[in-house]
């Protein structure tokens, strides 16, 4: 079971990597297709209902699975901030260039310094993301760690075009967590997956199911194709939802992947205003399953 386990969490890791990488590895020039977000995070701001206009996004990620050789936590917590040089539509898609903001660093309930690294992506013109993601066996960073109804702290220096900020954001008072299927890996599959939840009552959910990246040692693992993907969102939600087997057949079938990745998520935005400007913080949270058919 341990190995088991081991193979699952390994394979979130490199998915939530991957997902958050998506914008740095682009070629795209339209600024507008350019995921700066993971697909869920993005899906869910999608259907908030206020239209707010602001100057920066600060985003913070808790999966309730870790690789083995994070600290030895089941908490996989990454952040990320994106800063403009004037007002846009806080919900995606972003199409205005991104700009530098100084130091970036997050202080967490239990007073840790989460420093986020500088990042270009590879298409015309700049366009800078800082994310907290290079983590694990290959570098001394540590995870963000989560408390729940706690107090963290976001700091930038600031730049020539950026100002330097200190914004308090309180976290949600529980994180998403899946409470059937128990098993974290749900083997020789076959039939609907019956799927329910504890998550803050009153606010949507969604489910993403997608294949599981399973590489071979000494392979890469391949790219992420969104269309091979299905988002489900609930608005209104009672937490449970029945995944049909048509829904995990379809995706098997356009992936060639007989391992499906499954996510249970919940965002939770807090808006700040600051000498007349407003910066949004999101914190979302997802539990995950790993799904092998038969």
């Amino acid at each position: 079971m341990h190995k088991l386990r081991s193979i699952a969490i390994l394979s979130l890791f490199i998915v939530n990597v991957i997902s958050c990488t998506d914008a740095l590895n682009s070629s795209q020039e339209n600024l507008s297709d350019i995921q700066l977000m993971d697909p869920m995070t993005s899906a869910l701001i999608s259907i908030e209902n206020n239209e707010v206009h602001g100057n920066g996004i600060f985003s913070m990620n808790w999966s309730s699975l870790n690789p083995l050789f994070s600290n030895e936590n089941d908490e996989l917590g990454m952040a990320l901030a994106i800063g403009f040089d004037k007002e846009v539509l806080l919900k995606p898609p972003y199409d205005t260039p991104t700009v530098e903001m100084g130091s970036v660093s997050i202080e967490s309930a239990r007073g840790e310094s989460i420093k986020l690294t500088k990042q270009k992506s590879r298409f015309s013109g700049e366009h800078i993301i800082y994310s907290h993601r290079s983590f694990g066996p290959f570098t001394k960073q540590a995870s963000l760690s989560y408390d729940a109804g706690s107090q963290y702290s976001i700091s930038t220096s600031g730049s020539d075009v950026f100002p330097a900020l200190h914004l308090t954001t309180t976290t949600p008072n529980k994180q998403v967590s899946i409470l059937s299927p128990s098993d974290e890996i749900l083997e020789n599959h076959s039939g609907e997956i019956e799927l329910s939840w504890d998550a803050v009552a009153g606010k949507p959910v969604a489910i993403h199911i997608r294949p599981s990246f399973d590489p071979k040692a000494g392979e890469k693992p391949g790219s992420f194709n969104r269309d091979h993907s299905k988002m489900i969102l609930l608005e209104e939600q009672n937490g449970t939802y029945t995944i049909t087997e048509q829904t995990l057949s379809e995706i098997s079938e356009r992936s060639a992947a007989k391992t499906l990745h499954i996510s249970v998520g919940q965002l939770y935005v807090n808006d700040f205003q600051t000498d007349g400007k407003t910066y949004r913080v999101i914190m979302r949270s997802a539990d995950h399953r790993l799904v092998k058919l038969n």
